[in-house]
């Protein structure tokens, strides 16, 4: 039994480790509480038993529907309902536990579109066993998430709303800060790691001032960089576009809303009332919009001059950037990977990660995972490390060999010893040394 801030919590056995599960840290983003930043949770009477995970995000889009179905979705054990009422988080502490653990946090990826902390390859029994408590979590996500418009704005804060999905994250990771020690966990080593969109999340939270003092590494897969070309940091002004666009789709004159308080009571009332199922169908007609007008992903992080206060390039040539440790890296077929000859020095996500290690004070490690999983001709694909780093290769589909298992058995140790003390080999002979402009070494993984 824990005990934590909120009331006590009883979790269920996992392989070498307890889980918790569907933890929720925030009031449920609904009613009033729709367009608005997490609220501390309510504590709860009596033992919240944590046997299952809490609803994820509304989707959008449709995952299923791509590659990743065959990848990520065929297990109906990890599948969860959706829901605005989506903030939980979920925790796996080692059986041994022994003194304070290291603690890591993930964020998962997606696009800023799908995604759950309950996904299949995030089961973390093999990392929780390397001597790491392990949190995944949910956060809001498309236009619930990042919607950006003069409508959602409200007192004492930017002018347009916007970035709730990383508001979210930081709601998360303030509560394993604020209750780990009671499941066993040092709230003073604390480490993030996100993949994707997870990971672009994290390194906006990585020039926040307010993520000073969270966490003390942060770990970045296909996701992260200087000038990262999954996508540069958005001006709020910009992104207040798909706010309008959404009120088309919900049927309002385009700017109705600038020419009378009557316009914007209507334009308030139906981002506000409107119920969940007939907004998801307005949000996938704006999506479908941004996407047939080239727009781009349209609800991705903003320069919102509040949580991000400038563009976050800037921030990191001013060296504006937390003074953390990190592990960067990308795979060898992974987005933006060149066609013809898809290889670490035609990377311009890989060459992204070496020019933000060179921009960091603390030791910055850089990785190359190009194992090219056997099954298919899809190669070392977006996503395709997930199974390695946490261990969860007996759920993979493929015909998975020795030397995978050899290569997450690496990975699981490289990861786990980052977090335990911000040097991935740990106590053994320095195999991967820090990216430096004198010795600009990468880990190749394969």
């Amino acid at each position: 039994m824990i005990s934590t801030k909120y009331g006590l919590l009883e979790g269920v056995p996992g392989e070498g480790c307890t889980v918790y599960k569907g933890i929720p840290y925030a009031k449920a983003p609904i009613g009033e509480r729709r367009w608005r930043k997490p609220q501390p949770p309510e504590a709860w009477e009596g033992v919240f038993h944590a046997d299952h995970y809490g609803c994820k995000s509304i989707q959008f889009g449709n995952p299923r529907d791509t590659f990743y179905k065959k990848e990520f979705y065929s297990n109906p054990a990890f599948d969860v309902p959706v829901s605005e009422d989506c903030l939980y988080l979920n925790i796996w502490v080692p059986e041994e536990a022994r003194g304070k653990l290291p603690v890591a946090v993930y964020v998962h990826g997606g696009a800023f579109l799908g995604g759950a902390g309950s996904n299949l390859p995030f089961a973390c029994d093999k990392l929780a066993q390397k001597g790491v408590i392990v949190v995944t979590l949910n956060y809001r996500l498309g236009a619930l998430g990042f919607l950006c418009h003069p409508l959602l704005a409200a007192e004492g804060e930017n002018t347009a709303g916007g970035n709730l999905g990383l508001w979210d994250q930081l709601a998360a990771i303030t509560w394993v800060k604020e209750n780990i020690a009671a499941f066993g966990g040092d709230a003073d080593n604390i480490s993030v790691f996100g993949q994707s969109a997870g990971a672009m999340s994290l390194q906006a939270l990585a020039v926040s001032p307010r993520a000073a003092g969270l966490f003390r590494r942060m770990v970045l897969q296909s996701g992260g960089g200087y000038h990262n070309p999954l996508g540069e940091y958005r001006p709020i002004e910009q992104a207040e576009t798909f706010g309008n666009d959404l009120l088309e789709a919900l049927g309002l004159p385009r700017h109705a809303w600038k020419e009378s308080e009557a316009g914007r009571e209507a334009a308030r009332k139906a981002l506000w009332e409107t119920p969940t199922e007939d907004l998801c169908t307005a949000l996938n007609k704006a999506l479908g919009m941004a996407f047939l007008q080239h727009k781009g992903i349209p609800y991705v992080p903003v320069v919102d001059g509040e949580l991000i206060p400038e563009d976050g390039n800037t921030l990191i040539e001013q060296g504006k950037v937390l003074p953390i440790s990190y592990i960067l890296g990308c795979n060898g077929n992974d987005l933006t990977a060149a066609a013809e000859d898809p290889c670490m020095e035609n990377s311009r996500m890989h060459k992204a990660n070496t020019a933000y290690a060179l921009r960091m004070t603390q030791p910055s490690y850089v990785y190359y995972f190009d194992r090219k999983l056997p099954g298919d001709e899809a190669g070392s694909f977006h996503s395709a490390e997930l199974w390695y780093v946490f261990g969860s290769l007996k759920y993979c589909w493929r015909p998975l060999e020795s030397e995978d298992y050899a290569l997450s058995n690496r990975m699981l140790s490289y990861w786990s010893n980052f977090f335990k003390s911000g040097d991935p080999n740990g106590d053994g002979p320095t195999i991967w040394r820090p990216y430096t402009e004198t010795d600009p070494y990468v880990e190749l993984l394969k």
